[in-house]
């Protein structure tokens, strides 16, 4: 399944990356990097996206875009910085032991957040419906944004109108819905079964849960079942 081999190259690759490089210069850049990410797409993302429509007039895909290099910046500004800290002597031996358990930690923090998004996607678009009313919109889109990944293909404004429709006897399509649309078109046709499918998915849900800082929203239990 394309989801086991992509929790394999996440934590693999976090822990190669610790082996590597130890553990405060990648920690650095991620700690500025997903923070900046954090911070403009998820903790103030509708003040971001209006910000960019009203200075540069752009949509949320030109301001996802803007997060994503800011983060990658930033990142690169942690890495550098944390190189310099790790050619000080007194910190280059416990570094380097250190980096592997904490990066592979990282990695499977990453894995159980990524899976958290596809299980908010299972629980908003489950049962499947083509169309949907007010009350229903309003409970998909409070899904969606309880996990950073889903969070970015809801935007209030662009679903302003369709609330309106939605509180309409004949509801309003599902696929009709921008950015939730396709998003539930995607869940629906391939990722749930790929979540369904995964062998590595529930081992990762039950580490993560554990780990600081991560919501503990969601446990191995919600993972979906095969149908």
């Amino acid at each position: 399944m394309l989801i086991d081999l992509l929790i394999l190259a996440v934590v693999g690759g976090a822990a190669w990356v610790g082996f590597r490089n130890g553990m405060i210069q990648p920690l650095l850049a991620e700690v500025l990097g997903l923070g900046t990410l954090f911070f403009l797409l998820l903790a103030h993302r509708e003040g971001w996206f209006a910000f960019v429509q009203a200075v540069l007039h752009g949509n949320a895909v030109l301001a996802v875009f803007l997060a994503l290099v800011l983060a990658v910046g930033f990142g690169y500004l942690g890495a550098r910085l944390g190189g310099a800290i790790k050619r000080m002597p007194v910190v280059q031996g416990a570094d380097g032991f250190f980096g592997i358990f904490l990066q592979t930690l990282i990695g499977v923090g990453f894995c159980y957040v990524l899976i958290s998004g596809l299980i908010a996607m299972d629980k908003a678009f489950t049962p499947s419906t083509t169309t949907v009313s007010a009350v229903q919109l309003q409970g998909m889109e409070q899904r969606l944004r309880t996990n950073p990944f889903t969070a970015s293909a809801v935007n209030s404004v662009a679903l302003e109108p369709f609330l309106a429709q939605a509180g309409k006897p004949a509801g309003v399509r599902v696929a009709d819905l921008p950015g939730i649309g396709a998003l539930e078109g995607m869940y629906s046709t391939f990722l749930r079964s790929q979540l369904a499918g995964s062998h590595l998915a529930p081992a990762v849900m039950t580490v993560g849960r554990r780990l600081p800082g991560l919501g503990h929203t969601y446990t191995s239990r919600d993972l979906p079942s095969r149908r």
